[in-house]
């Protein structure tokens, strides 16, 4: 038995020949090459998300996949250069964690492969929750201005040109920046009015005021309005839904405002508690295309101070005729959007306990689901 078991054995280590077959030649393993990926500058459909975190998520709007994430400091904020290869983060961070020494800095980013390029120290920033007006640049890309806290509320501008704070200019009682021209920033006050500040190339900024245009105390506007610093077009949405239309400039106009219900056919929402009406709501309730001229807003049944509430219609008015031109249902409990802004615009949701939708913001189809699922977070749109 024991001489059958070797002689199969035999048999398997002969070839045909009656030869030991030759051994294996080992593979040829080829070295390594560290590379590293890279976005596609100036993509039309890409978006970025802020969540409380710190972390910005970058995603494809055509595939809803998950390109890259930006890490950040401490209720950051997010602006992109004009021609899209840098990102500008204003952030807050402390040197053990929730403690220590603060520091207070504009990061740049090369926005395609995302290398952090430059860190500019600034004075203490204010780390407002998700709010994008928190920080703005001019026209040209050459400034941005940083909302702070030093101790007072104040603006910073920063020269990007030379990489330095230019210098700051206080705004007591105001919040938030809207760039406008190349030297002019414009900040919403609790007093119902706007703060507008001119900085010169050389010399002193100058600070004046318009008179209220909305009455705080009523029927405040949403932190996280829209403005265009290319033509200073600013729109302001008021928590029971009148939108307020100004033009930014050292002599800004304001016009008449208008109500969203009534462009949809109800009477304008009025401000008690118990007055249940179509209201705007979310933590990013309203986006703009501008070539368009079409304005995307987050919609909700509810009584008046529901603003935070999340939509559950999205209505699209045209701005220039005030008329409402869609009414679509959001496809879940939605807390934010925006839109992209080329000649075939995607709308984007991002919804406290779901992953984002991707719609079409010309038909409202449903194109696909994202990859990110962030609870209370705000959304931008890519240039």
């Amino acid at each position: 038995m024991q001489n059958t078991i070797r002689h199969a054995l035999l048999a398997l280590l002969l070839g045909s020949g009656g030869a030991a077959a030759a051994p294996t030649e080992p593979p040829v393993l080829s070295a390594e090459i560290s590379d590293t990926a890279v976005l596609e500058i100036g993509k039309p459909h890409r978006f970025y998300t802020l969540a409380f975190d710190g972390t910005a998520v970058v995603l494809d709007g055509d595939t809803g996949r998950i390109e890259a994430q930006v890490p950040m400091g401490l209720n950051p904020t997010l602006d992109f250069s004009p021609d899209n290869t840098r990102i500008y983060v204003g952030e807050t961070m402390y040197t053990r964690g929730n403690r220590g020494d603060r520091l207070d800095l504009l990061s740049i980013y090369d926005a395609s492969t995302l290398n952090l390029l430059k860190e500019i120290p600034v004075p203490s920033r204010a780390p407002v929750n998700l709010k994008f007006n928190n920080a703005s640049l001019s026209p040209s890309g050459n400034r941005i201005y940083i909302y702070n806290l030093h101790p007072a509320t104040s603006i910073t501008w920063v020269d990007l040109k030379q990489e330095k704070v230019g210098g700051m200019v206080e705004v007591p009682g105001c919040a938030m920046v809207f760039a406008w021209g190349e030297t002019g920033v414009s900040s919403v006050c609790g007093d119902g009015s706007l703060a507008m500040v001119t900085v010169p190339e050389t010399g002193e900024a100058t600070l004046t005021h318009t008179k209220a245009f909305f009455d705080a105390a009523v029927d405040p506007v949403f932190d996280n309005s829209l403005y265009d610093n290319t033509t200073g077009r600013a729109v302001f949405l008021s928590y029971s839904g009148l939108i307020h239309e100004v033009e930014l400039g050292p002599k800004p106009v304001i016009a008449k405002p208008w109500s969203i219900q009534v462009a949809a056919g109800y009477a304008a929402a009025g401000t008690g508690t118990d007055e249940l009406a179509w209201r705007p709501g979310g933590r990013q309730p309203i986006a703009w295309h501008k070539a368009s001229d079409k304005l995307y807003l987050l919609m909700h049944t509810g009584p008046y101070w529901s603003h935070n509430d999340p939509g559950t219609e999205i209505w699209v008015l045209d701005r220039k005729s005030r008329a409402l031109v869609h009414r679509w249902r959001s496809p879940m409990s939605t807390q934010s959007l925006t839109v992209s802004q080329d000649a075939e615009p995607q709308l984007y949701l991002v919804s406290p306990t779901e992953p984002g939708t991707v719609m079409d913001a010309t038909t409202g189809e449903v194109l696909r689901t994202s990859d990110a699922a962030l609870a209370e977070a705000t959304t931008q749109a890519g240039h």
